[in-house]
């Protein structure tokens, strides 16, 4: 089965995405904030990584990892905010969260059922 272009560049976009993401997994602020947040952070990108591997080889299971790490991603950047800053009390989400949300969303109403349930 072919890849639609669109998962394509949703992939590639996925992939840069990390790429600019992960040297916060090394930063100081990130190890201030808590000793064991470098290494879940890391965990959670890592997962995104096999997440957008699953999607591009048009894998269900690929789709649903992304959405549970990227909501997870999300939780950890709102937790360590409000660890880092007590005072601010509002959630936030980032443009990639975003970005990555609505796309996911897209591709999933377009093409999930098109997608191969196993491994």
């Amino acid at each position: 089965m072919k890849r639609p272009w669109y998962i394509t560049i949703f992939c590639v976009l996925g992939w840069i995405w990390l790429l600019v993401i992960f040297p916060s997994v090394f930063s100081p602020e990130t190890k201030k904030i808590h000793l064991l947040l470098p290494s879940v952070y890391g965990i959670v990108v890592a997962f995104l990584f096999i997440a957008w591997v699953g999607v591009w080889h048009l894998k269900k299971w690929g789709m649903e990892l992304f959405f549970i790490f990227l909501f997870i991603k999300t939780y950890l950047d709102n937790i360590s905010q409000f660890i880092s800053q007590p005072h601010s009390k509002s959630i936030q989400f980032s443009a990639g969260f975003i970005f990555f949300f609505i796309y996911g969303l897209i591709i999933t109403i377009l093409y999930y059922n098109k997608m191969q349930k196993e491994l």
